[in-house]
């Protein structure tokens, strides 16, 4: 064996426990590496085998996006292992620095120096690749396994044959996670390795390099000395003194923070997403009818028809009687027609707060083309409308909420018109224009949801009009019997021959809701996940760091024992650095992981409109968890300090 090899070898069984924790954080890199290409692998199988072999590859809408995950992930993964397992092999090389000093002083070469550090990360990875492969894999098949227990309910509820992720174990995935953990060990013991080398034999051998002392005395501020005392004081100058050997923590520790404050934003998110999807009536089953709009145009591009299929209001009522013969059903029926009518609402007709959302940086609102929206409801409730608005039966009642999202407002309902009684003239889009009389109104929080819900524009309820769409709403115990039976109602009583034809059917929205709970529940487990071995490869290093830190320090800790600090003064002294550490990581993190949200939420904002949601729990246990850590690492490392007396530790060269 060469002698690089050798002082490679005996380093790693001299440092043992720092040994230790930089092989789990090889082995964790491996194991994410590998568990992000097999999951990659394995949902390209999972494509294949549903709509072909090779599809996958063929279609590259599936292809691109899960190569381009498992690469985006990747690339996550390698940044955080260099920086981290870096470290260790900083540390390492740091400790040995003025054995490097004698070994360039006796005619060893930059090259052999270089080479000790690098044997050190090659023998490291012969041991923690092939546990992070094999460790990697088996992530693997406990998250198929999640993922296909939480795809039952959406099998379930869309009565397919059942879709589920294949355990797929690709030699090439193997082969690419092997060689990325490899070259990001090797990466990694080469940075710290290079700058050995570059080290001078005599800097070397004073130790100059990493804690460099400077004229100017190191300052503190005085709120650190009232807030903290004397430990306090130490342990502020501590940190200033040897930022780089605290450099790799806070990094860590910021990663983690960043990544699980966008996880926790992520998660309020899907939440609200489903709520979008899923309003919030009291209905534990819908009804639908949806009539496809077909337009022609002329030959000078203008509309010259546009055809559909309305529903008539007998044959709604006729629905509704129907439905509610189920047992228990309460049933609440509205049908519109939101594609059809607008009106141009000048300025005086405006309230403040339309006009204010209108304007956005202009002197004045113009003239604005405003949708409108015509709501019925079955008898029973359209009754019970008019009696809120204080209007007699066949009464135009005006719905006076809209809700509206702009740069000026942000998101709001409010009341849109100033209403007198008018009557709105409101022009058809290939439908004859119309005189509109609104006989009462109903303000904001007085209009059910369900009346709301699918509303575009001004909302007008009226006593009876053709529907494009209509929904019945139903409240009922037994939500998988009355779906088949609302199914079967609505293909008996709708006429099958209608051309364009229209979309019905009976959805069970408790099921509904479970499934896409299901699916967004198995897609935060998978996020908390790689977040959580995320921050194990940090917590590898905050404890490698913390543990070297206070064993090379035997000495300094000698001294202020001789000058008379107790040991529970060392110990405050330790616990300050770490509170020091983890609040300069939140300082920074938390601002990262902020401003992060915010970016991530306007690119999502394109496609889905949704509220903004700071996820302020997450921030609360985000910077409980970085204090416990880094509070717990240094209490296990300060149990490990090893009990020397004042002389020996003080006659120490090595501080070990």
């Amino acid at each position: 064996m060469k002698l690089p090899a050798k002082l490679a070898y005996s380093q790693i069984k001299l440092n043992r426990r720092r040994t230790v924790w930089t092989v789990l954080g090889i082995a964790l890199s491996a194991a994410m590496i590998t568990a992000v290409c097999g999951f990659a692998a394995s949902g390209l199988a999972t494509v294949n085998e549903l709509f072909g072999a090779g599809y996958a590859q063929r279609d590259s809408i599936y292809f691109n996006t899960y190569i381009g995950l498992a690469a985006v992930l990747g690339i996550i993964i390698v940044a955080v292992s260099i920086v981290v397992v870096s470290n260790s092999f900083r540390v390492s090389a740091g400790e040995r620095t003025r054995q490097f000093g004698i070994l360039k002083s006796v005619g060893a070469t930059k090259r052999q120096i270089a080479q000790s550090v690098v044997y050190e990360g090659v023998f490291l990875a012969f041991i923690g690749v092939p546990a992070g492969l094999a460790a990697g894999l088996l992530v693997e098949l406990v998250g198929v396994k999640l993922a296909n227990y939480f795809l039952t309910s959406f099998n379930i509820l869309n009565n397919v044959e059942d879709i589920e992720f294949g355990y797929v174990i690709a030699w090439q995935a193997v082969v690419i996670s092997a060689a990325v953990a490899v070259l990001t060990t090797l990466v990694s013991a080469w940075l710290p390795a290079r700058r050995a080398a570059k080290t001078a034999a005599i800097d070397a051998i004073r130790q100059s390099g990493e804690i460099k002392l400077k004229a100017r005395a190191v300052k503190t501020s005085r709120l650190t000395r009232a807030l903290f005392g004397f430990e306090g004081t130490l342990a502020a100058k501590s940190l200033k003194r040897s930022r780089r050997g605290f450099r790799a923590t806070v990094v860590s520790l910021t990663v983690s923070i960043v990544l699980f404050i966008v996880a926790g934003a992520i998660g309020a998110w899907v939440n609200s997403v489903t709520n979008l999807i899923f309003p919030n009536i009291d209905a534990t089953v819908t009804a639908e009818y949806i009539s496809p709009i077909q337009y022609t145009y002329g030959n000078r591009g203008e509309l010259a028809e546009r055809k559909f299929t309305p529903l008539g209001a007998d044959v709604a009522a006729a629905v509704t009687a129907k439905l509610r013969e189920y047992p228990g059903a309460v049933i609440f029926g509205v049908g519109g027609d939101n594609h059809s009518y607008y009106t141009t609402l000048l300025p005086e007709m405006m309230t403040e707060k339309l006009t204010e959302a209108l304007k956005n940086g202009l002197d004045h609102v113009p003239d604005y083309d405003f949708d409108i929206t015509l709501k019925t409801t079955d008898a029973e409730h359209y009754a019970k409308l008019c009696e809120t608005a204080g209007v007699p039966l066949g009464s135009n009642i005006l719905v006076n909420s809209v809700r509206y999202s702009s740069p000026s407002i942000g998101r709001a309902e409010f009341a849109p018109l100033v209403f007198s009684g008018q009557t709105l003239h409101i022009k058809g889009i290939g439908r004859p224009d119309a005189e509109l009389p609104l006989h009462g109104e109903l303000t904001v929080g007085e209009a059910p949801e369900e009346v709301i819900a699918q509303s575009y524009g001004i909302t007008v309820i009226v006593p009876e009009w053709y529907t494009v769409v209509y929904y019945w709403y139903a409240d009922v115990a037994d939500d998988a019997g009355f779906t088949e039976y609302a199914d079967a109602v609505l293909r008996e009583l709708i006429p099958p021959d209608a051309d364009p034809a229209p979309f019905i059917q009976a959805t069970n929205i408790r099921a509904a809701t479970e499934a896409v709970k299901a699916l967004s529940d198995m897609g935060m487990i998978f996020i908390y996940g790689f977040v959580g071995m995320l921050t194990l490869i940090g917590l590898t290093n905050v404890i490698s760091t913390v543990s070297t830190n206070v064993r090379s320090r035997s000495r300094e800790f000698a001294v202020l024992k001789s000058v008379g600090m107790t040991r529970g003064g060392l110990r405050r002294m330790l616990r300050l650095e770490s509170v020091l550490c983890s609040a300069k990581a939140l300082l920074i993190g938390v601002p990262l992981g902020a401003a992060l949200t915010r970016l991530i939420y306007k690119i999502i904002e394109q496609s889905v409109n949704f509220p903004y949601i700071f996820p302020w729990i997450a921030l609360l246990e985000c910077v409980a968890g970085v204090f416990a850590v880094t509070w717990a690492a240094t209490r296990f490392a300060a149990g490990g300090a090893k009990d020397r007396s004042i002389a020996e530790a003080i006659r120490a060269e090595d501080g070990v």
